[in-house]
């Protein structure tokens, strides 16, 4: 019997991603020969976000011999957030793909901005969804509506932040947990006061593995201190000192 699907391997599930992209958005997106609205949209939310200082990439941005679906999670996990874009002229295999990595990124608890014209169904699952609707006789509203959605994601950041503090205050502190606050806030706001937490907490399972022989400690550990490493390259690729 054929194989017809080639699973994620465990690696690419637990592993921290090649390379990380801080204060990044990915984009989801018809890439091959787009329709002239997805273009619209899509050029606006370009012109919005690089007001704001966030990058973008998307299924472009990483090519080479690994399996496509682990490059394309792997670009979903490095990044802080993701972006649907897509339309009633959004071409059906575009639409599945939009659709898959969607669901890659809800799997990685990332937040989600689904941008979409007001005549494009919303996928099943994102019925009770917010999403911002694009209307070409009312271009200022969609702006401030980008706008409002970044805001909320620096908000998110900003409570992250607030969660991250209980979580390292804690008597008994969950390193598991803590860590996960400080990647997502790293990466939604490319603060490196983050990193330097998260170098607290590899220090912190450093010191529970000398009195604890367990391997799940160590493999943290590892996570983390990586993380950190890559965190920081990433810091000296965007001009940080």
């Amino acid at each position: 019997m054929a194989l017809v699907f080639s699973p994620i391997s465990e690696d690419t599930l637990l592993t921290v991603p090649r390379t990380l992209f801080p204060r990044h958005a990915f984009v989801m997106r018809q890439i091959g020969n787009p329709p002239a609205l997805d273009e619209a949209m899509t050029a606006i939310v370009d012109e919005v976000f690089e007001a704001r200082g966030i990058g973008r990439k998307d299924a472009d941005a990483s090519t080479g011999g690994k399996d496509f679906l682990e490059r394309i999670l792997g670009l979903i996990r490095g990044t802080g957030f993701t972006v649907a874009i897509f339309s009633e002229d959004t071409r059906g295999t575009a639409m599945a793909n939009i659709a898959l990595e969607l669901g890659f990124a809800s799997m990685c608890g990332k937040p989600l901005v689904i941008v979409k014209s007001k005549a494009a169904p919303p996928p099943s699952d994102l019925t009770r969804t917010d999403w911002i609707e694009y209307e070409a006789d009312d271009v200022p509203r969609f702006r401030r509506k980008l706008n409002q959605a970044l805001d909320e994601l620096d908000a998110i950041a900003g409570f992250t932040e607030s969660l991250l503090e209980v979580a390292m205050d804690a008597p008994a502190m969950d390193c598991a947990v803590a860590f996960e606050r400080a990647s997502k806030a790293f990466l939604l706001t490319l603060e490196r006061r983050f990193l330097d937490t998260a170098e607290e907490i590899a220090r912190r399972l450093e010191r529970a593995a000398r009195d604890d022989d367990i391997a799940d400690l160590e493999r943290v550990r590892s996570e983390v201190e990586m993380f950190v490493k890559q965190g920081r390259r990433a810091v000296l690729a965007a001009g940080g000192a």
